[in-house]
């Protein structure tokens, strides 16, 4: 079984939270909710570069911080296309069970707020530091 797939499988068993990276037989899991996980992983200094990732939900600001983080594929159980953008531009692998275009908010009435804030960021390193500073981490 390969570290994204194993990463699969504790995400979908609903024991691990949201998000989970895997390599090695090292996990580090999140019951947050969102972007929240990626963030608090990298603000605390984890290094996550060569990870598997597996989230529930996936936009162009989680795609954004996976790249940042240095993740090398990710699964997600909705991942929009914005998001495949941008890991095809950042070479690193995608999987999704559906893709949709955009990313709603939580009732479903707009787009989601941190999709909004990275609509014009093409930058890790960038969107890492917006989104912390609206997130205030």
């Amino acid at each position: 079984m390969t570290d994204l797939e194993k990463a699969k499988a504790l995400l979908k068993s609903g024991n691990y939270g949201n998000c989970v990276l895997y390599s090695n037989e090292i996990i580090h899991t999140s019951n947050g909710r969102g972007i929240t996980p990626m963030l608090e992983f990298l603000t605390a200094g984890l290094d996550l570069k060569g990870f598997s990732a597996a989230d529930t939900i996936v936009g162009k600001a989680a795609a954004l911080l996976f790249a940042f983080a240095g993740v090398k594929e990710v699964y997600a159980d909705v991942m929009s296309q914005s998001a495949v953008n941008v890991f095809s531009r950042f070479e690193i692998r995608c999987i999704y069970e559906k893709l949709v275009e955009k990313i709603q908010n939580r009732d479903g009435d707009d787009i989601c707020p941190m999709e909004r804030a990275v609509e014009n960021i093409n930058q890790p390193e960038q969107a890492f530091e917006t989104l912390r500073k609206i997130l205030k981490m």
